[in-house]
């Protein structure tokens, strides 16, 4: 770490719970604070904020409560090049389901529609969107077109997940 130090104000409240965890896992506070605002301004540079970057941990951390594994779409694509998917839609959308009340106890359903991309560390989206009214919520998501023939399981999955915020 450099020898070059600045003082930042933050939140007291922060900081004093950022100290007491730093203490108890034996890091000094500059170290943890230090390589904490390396990892946000990574994000930001990406066009993301600290926000995010708490929202996606917490999406990743409620999927490791489930069995799931991270298979590239193309390998997805030649399994069911033989079969029929229309066959697993119940179970996709079953998958989904489970997923989703994990992600439940990490993700408020306010944030999973102010922040939709938080779907693609589940799915192989390319853009997410969401619009609000006061009668309605519009979720828009973009796959990349080689996928036409697992939309049905896609779009169970996703119905699963967001049928599990109730």
């Amino acid at each position: 770490m450099s020898g070059d130090k600045t003082t930042i104000t933050v939140d007291r409240d922060v900081a004093l719970r950022c100290s007491k965890l730093a203490r108890e896992l034996g890091i000094p506070l500059q170290k943890l604070a230090s390589d904490a605002l390396r990892i946000v301004e990574e994000v930001m540079k990406d066009g993301g904020n600290a926000t995010d970057l708490v929202l996606t941990w917490r999406c990743v951390k409620s999927i490791t409560t489930v069995d799931t594994a991270t298979l590239p779409i193309n390998i997805l694509l030649k399994i069911f090049e033989d079969l029929e998917p229309g066959k697993y839609v119940t179970d996709f959308y079953t998958s989904g389901k489970e997923i989703g009340v994990a992600m439940s106890n990490e993700i408020t359903f306010a944030d999973l529609v102010k922040r939709p991309y938080i779907l693609k560390t589940l799915i192989p989206i390319r853009y997410a969107n969401s619009k609000e009214t006061e009668s309605e919520i519009t979720i828009t998501l973009s796959v990349p077109s080689y996928v036409k023939k697992l939309m049905p399981l896609i779009s169970a999955y996703i119905r699963g997940i967001l049928d599990a915020y109730g």
